[in-house]
């Protein structure tokens, strides 16, 4: 706030915890979270038999939510997605300029598109 201190004391508006990876453990056999709330102290969650089960088959468990009533787990998957051929674009206002090792250049005029739109808005 520009280097001014509100007089007002912040207020929670949503309550929530974002517990580190550190601080649980993932059993994907079992399909169980061991979150750790204090020491010797530990929430038990299970994704077996949920109705998401099959969809997150093989993905790996990110840093859990941790909320009043409910627990947020976030999911993700890594898959390698293999490239075959790339083309770099360039645009302006008169032209659509392309570029990829295997074609080489390639050029797209779009002069007719804009004389196309200035008659039709006349």
């Amino acid at each position: 706030m520009k280097g001014k201190a509100r007089k007002a004391k912040p207020k929670i508006k949503r309550r929530f915890a974002k517990c580190k990876i550190t601080l649980m453990k993932v059993d994907y056999r079992e399909k169980t979270i061991r979150v750790t709330m204090k020491p010797h102290e530990y929430l038990e969650v299970s994704w077996r038999g949920a109705w998401f089960e099959k969809r997150v088959e093989g993905w790996l468990v990110e840093e859990v939510i941790l909320k009043d009533d409910r627990i947020i787990i976030p999911f993700k998957s890594y898959k390698t997605v293999k490239v075959m051929d790339i083309i770099g674009w360039d645009s302006n206002e008169l032209e659509l300029t392309g570029y990829t090792p295997r074609i080489g250049f390639i050029h797209i005029d779009l002069r007719p598109l804009q004389e196309e739109e200035s008659s039709s808005t006349k």
